[in-house]
């Protein structure tokens, strides 16, 4: 194998290894999902792709057909072209809004062990209390149901750990049927009009800073008009969060209606 080839393989090697090894290292942080998934996939493929690159030594492609490698090639620049003009657009809407007063506050749920409120939880619920703390009138909505390896809703979790740093509890409304953040804003649209009796619409949503682009966008969907109180993610899966986001905005956009 010619040098400038040797290279080539060993740098797919590396970079395919790194994804495996991301994958699995983030098992110890993060439920398995397609931003932890990903990196391992991608790495698995290109370590398949190195080797048979090493293997097939006399210059001969991989991939005989050209229109599939053409194919292949054309797919995979719409995906990179894709995934950079959309991760661009997440992040720049990944910062929070001028903190002002609005009708409600919304804190979206972000995963339970058992009982206990995550990392990422205790950090959007931390803004809350911040918020709350500010607006005495303000009632928040904690909106989260019950996911596999949680012994409790979100909502419940939420209620209690607010509760438990000196929010009035007639202050706190659940909405504990939420599988998604399009159910998030379409719930808690039901209740808050219910309880108010008018068309709710002005809301302050707290979310991570991953979450907010379609967090907002969905919130508009279900007739409320959003501002956004943004929580920092921890480093160790930040890459992967976003990463994630990147098929999760594009399924809301297509499909959440």
């Amino acid at each position: 194998m010619q040098k400038g080839k040797l290279r080539i393989f060993w740098l797919m090697l590396i970079v395919g290894v790194a994804g495996v090894a991301n994958t699995l290292a983030l098992f110890f942080y993060t439920s398995a999902n397609i931003g932890t998934l990903f990196p391992g996939a991608a790495g698995s493929l290109l370590i398949i792709y190195a080797v048979l690159r090493y293997i097939i030594r006399k210059g001969s492609p991989v991939i005989s057909s050209t229109l599939l490698r053409r194919l292949i090639v054309s797919l995979a620049a719409v995906f990179l072209v894709s995934f950079v003009i959309i991760e661009a657009i997440i992040i720049v809407n990944s910062y929070s809004d001028e903190v002002v007063e609005t009708d409600y506050l919304i804190i979206l749920g972000a995963g339970l062990r058992g009982e206990r409120v995550s990392l990422t939880l205790m950090e959007r619920l931390e803004k809350g209390i911040e918020f709350l703390t500010q607006y005495p009138d303000v009632k928040v909505v904690v909106s989260g149901g019950q996911g596999r390896g949680e012994s409790i809703t979100e909502a419940e979790a939420m209620r209690r750990y607010l509760v438990g740093k000196g929010i009035d509890e007639e202050r706190i409304i659940k909405e504990d049927r939420a599988t998604s953040t399009m159910e998030n804003m379409k719930f808690s649209k039901e209740i808050l009009d219910k309880q108010s009796g008018k068309d709710t619409k002005d809301i302050t949503i707290i979310t991570s800073d991953f979450h907010m682009l379609r967090a907002k966008m969905l919130a508009r969907r279900n007739g409320l008009n959003p501002r956004g109180i943004t929580c920092n993610t921890p480093v160790q899966v930040r890459i992967n969060c976003y990463i994630r986001e990147y098929f999760a905005f594009i399924k809301s956009f297509l499909l959440d209606k």
